[in-house]
């Protein structure tokens, strides 16, 4: 009886101990929490440009055009540019091809950059 319930443990343990090595041992997914790596961007203006449309460069590679609002209704009323964080050069014109504001700027992820015109 003494050798039976020896072999019985060590039946027992046996199986544990694959069982908690064929669980521990296994590939990980990782998550990022669904939140997208992307910025924005909003153009305010002082009265002689809003609710006229202006283009904004990007980079030199994308010109967008969008209309600007007045400093307070900037979170309510105004087109977010989307656009990726990181240093960008911004280039703002009016419908005459004149440079209205050109500076770098840097956005973090998930901020919102506001570019107030003067």
């Amino acid at each position: 009886m003494n050798q039976l319930f020896k072999r019985g443990t060590a039946l027992i343990l046996a199986m544990f101990a694959f069982l908690v090595i064929g669980v521990s041992c296994g590939t990980t997914a990782s998550m990022s929490g669904g939140l997208s790596d992307e910025s924005y961007l909003v153009i305010a203006a002082s009265p002689l440009y809003q609710g006229k449309k202006v283009f904004v460069s990007i980079d030199d590679e994308s010109t967008i055009g969008i209309v600007a609002v007045r400093p307070d209704q900037v979170t309510r009323h105004a087109k977010r540019i989307t656009i990726t964080p990181g240093k960008h050069v911004i280039l703002v014109h009016d419908t005459a091809g004149r440079k209205i504001f050109q500076q770098e700027i840097f956005v973090s992820t998930r901020s919102t950059k506001t570019i107030t015109l003067r």
